[in-house]
């Protein structure tokens, strides 16, 4: 499997665009896939210095209803439109729900542009709690946050009444990510989680995932969501312990970016050691 990052916050390479998000170009499992679209049409500039094609794949894969993984969709869909077999994109119904940032100058929209349910409608697979595209690729949601789940969530929204429109704070609660989710990948006997953000808890979406497998994972390629990108404040110290703690007890190797954030990284190197790779824009990964 391969593994192509196509948009991060940060890159070495100046050919390459880094801006707040994440988009991955991923060859496994006999099929082309595009996990994520970043915040706008960067990635596929981006992709095109890799001289990699993204509109040339099987599918995509929306991880969640959050503009910087899903503000390039519109990009892709025009792109792709007009190919005799258009790839289908796969979603949660619910991403296109109002999604919001208690910031404190308001509430600010950080969903994915609601139109295009509507303009594309023909284009999206509608993921509910859990989708086997094959017997080598899973997608699954409905991950309840039990244990060590982001403190930034606190500020991230959704409408209590979905149908609503009314935009005051009284009108939003706390958002239970019931529209994340994330991509099992099977390969020579060995599965590859990938996910977005983690906003469910990396902890949490590791063990469905091992509980979907039925042992442990061969590899985790994902946002930990350790640091909250609007303030900059890391998550507490000892829950980075205990994040890190948890993977070290696993035979699995870790690759991150995005939300993880550098202070949260650094902590996680200097417990995993060499287990825990990050990723900026144009990191290319075999596993």
């Amino acid at each position: 499997m391969k593994i192509t990052v196509l948009l991060e916050n940060s890159t070495p390479n100046d050919r390459l665009c880094a801006k707040h998000g994440l988009s991955l170009f991923i060859e496994g499992a006999g099929r082309r896939i595009l996990f994520d679209m970043g915040p706008d049409a960067s990635f596929l500039d981006n992709a095109r210095s890799l001289r990699t094609d993204a509109t040339q794949v099987d599918f995509a894969v929306i991880s969640h209803g959050h503009f910087d993984h899903g503000g390039g969709l519109r990009a892709f869909l025009e792109a792709t439109e007009g190919a005799a077999s258009p790839a289908p994109v796969y979603i949660h119904e619910r991403a296109f729900e109002s999604h919001r940032a208690n910031t404190p100058v308001g509430l600010k929209d950080i969903g994915i542009d609601e139109a295009l349910a509507t303009e594309y409608a023909h284009r999206f697979s509608l993921v509910s709690d859990e989708l086997c595209i094959d017997e080598n690729l899973l997608l699954f949601a409905n991950v309840e946050p039990a244990e060590l789940a982001p403190k930034s969530n606190a500020v991230l929204l959704e409408r209590i009444d979905p149908a609503s429109h009314d935009e005051d704070v009284a009108a939003y609660q706390p958002d239970a990510f019931a529209h994340e989710q994330s991509l099992l990948i099977t390969e020579d006997g060995k599965t590859t989680l990938v996910t977005g953000c983690s906003h469910c808890g990396i902890v949490n979406i590791v063990k469905k995932a091992e509980a979907l497998v039925g042992g442990p994972l061969h590899a985790v390629v994902a946002g930990f969501h350790l640091m909250n990108p609007s303030s900059g404040d890391v998550e507490d110290p000892a829950v980075v312990a205990q994040v890190a703690a948890f993977m070290k007890a696993r035979p699995t190797r870790y690759f991150t970016f995005h939300c993880t954030g550098p202070s949260a990284y650094s902590m996680l190197r200097d417990a995993l050691g060499d287990q825990v790779s990050y990723l900026p824009a144009g990191s290319i990964i075999e596993l």
